[in-house]
């Protein structure tokens, strides 16, 4: 049926969409009415069909921005996802996290154990003292805060204090870079020769050797839990309390490290 401007028994101008009200309202008993009627709504199903089944088509260049915009969303979202994630060396922030243990580290040379330094003044020294010798220069943390990985004397006790975003275990060259210290099979601190590095596991009563690479001996957590501290610190490895006893309320977690250097 073509499109009609005009009532086609009146001959009256009518528009298109008006023309069905018009017939219903000025020519209901005439006997066209019945048949225009079917026809105009067949007109307009075929319509409606045509409009549904036409394609949308969305330029290329609204594509490409929605897959940028993506992009930098999921990009953004995992680069601020790494960074509360912490790194273990470089984060800075205050006691009192989830994750709280303390390894021992016993250092010799040519038999005799060595103290960490040790500032009794201070109430944290390794990863926490803004001087060489305590934390690496490139490491300093704002005043008040300190490593993840530190020490409050010279007993060896290191504390770990994680937060539980870090992933992995942190190892003993993290500590050792924290410190600004060496760690190699060839050298330890200040003390050169041949390097003998034992982690001993108090839960599971074995040994690891890890003398031809220290730096990743792991700082494990205790099976005691995250601030599982289950043995009493044997004094004759802490100098008998002369250096401090730790800051761990007399116990470690399970974990003892010796670093046997022999020049």
């Amino acid at each position: 049926m073509a499109t009609l401007d005009r009532c086609p028994i009146c001959n009256v101008s009518v528009k298109p969409e008006n023309l069905l009200r018009h017939l219903n309202g000025t020519h209901p008993r005439h006997p066209d009415t019945p048949k225009l009627r079917e026809q105009l709504k067949q007109e307009a199903r075929r319509g409606a069909s045509r409009n549904a089944g036409r394609p949308i088509h969305i330029p290329k260049w609204v594509v490409l921005i929605v897959v940028l915009i993506t992009a930098g969303v999921v990009g953004g979202y995992y680069l601020v996802n790494q960074q509360t994630r912490y790194n273990v060396v470089t984060w800075c922030g205050v006691e009192g996290t989830a994750i709280h243990y303390h390894p021992l580290l016993v250092i010799n040379y040519n038999g005799v154990q060595q103290h960490l330094p040790w500032d009794p003044a201070q109430s944290a020294d390794i990863g926490y003292l803004n001087q060489a010798g305590f934390t690496n220069p490139k490491y300093y943390c704002p005043a008040g805060e300190l490593h993840l990985l530190h020490t409050h004397d010279g007993s060896g006790i290191i504390h770990v204090e994680l937060p539980r975003a870090v992933s992995g275990t942190p190892t003993l060259g993290d500590f050792f870079t924290i410190w600004g210290e060496p760690l190699s099979a060839g050298q330890v601190w200040m003390f050169s020769g041949q390097l003998q590095a034992t982690m001993y596991n108090s839960d599971s009563r074995s040994s690891a050797d890890y003398s031809s690479g220290p730096a990743g001996l792991p700082l494990y957590e205790s099976a005691a839990g995250p601030q599982g501290n289950a043995y009493p610190i044997p004094l004759a490895y802490i100098f008998n309390g002369a250096y401090g006893t730790g800051a761990s309320s007399g116990f470690y977690s399970g974990e003892i490290i010796w670093l046997n250097v022999t020049a």
